[in-house]
Parts: structure tokens; sequence; C-alpha cells
């Protein structure tokens, strides 16, 4: 299946593109889940406790610390 697009004053086909449903993700058990939420929480807070010295070595800035502490734990 091709579908008629313009561009530059032209008309031409191209391959229609079929948008697929997302895959589903294996459902994580919520003990795991629990985790992951414990250790970005625990992670951020951390950063949070770096000196900008350490911050730098990684390649963060203070600014940046403050924008990944900020995000809800359940938020990647």
């Amino acid at each position: 299946m091709t579908s008629l697009v313009a561009g530059r004053g032209n008309l031409r086909l191209v391959p229609a593109i079929r948008l697929s449903p997302p895959r589903p993700r294996p459902a994580a058990s919520l003990v795991q889940r629990l985790e992951l939420w414990a250790d970005r929480r625990r992670e951020r807070r951390a950063l949070l406790a770096c000196p900008d010295g350490l911050l730098k070595d990684v390649g963060l800035s203070r600014a940046d610390a403050l924008r990944e502490a900020e995000k809800p734990f359940w938020r990647d």
C-alpha cells in the first residue's frame, strides 16, 4: 500500500506506515516494582548529597542533580 505525498512542488508515492500497538511489557511483580521504586528514591537522594566536584567528575551539574531528584520515584 502506498500513499500520495506532496514535497517540494511535486507528488510522489511512498510506502504507507502502519503503526502497530506497543508490545506488551512483562508484568513486574509488586515486590519487584516496590524494590525498583525504593532504589530510585535512594539513588536520587544520594545524588543530592554528592559534592559538586564529584558531580562534575560524572558529567553532571548541580542543576542536573536537582532536576533528577525532583522526579517522582515512579517515573524513570
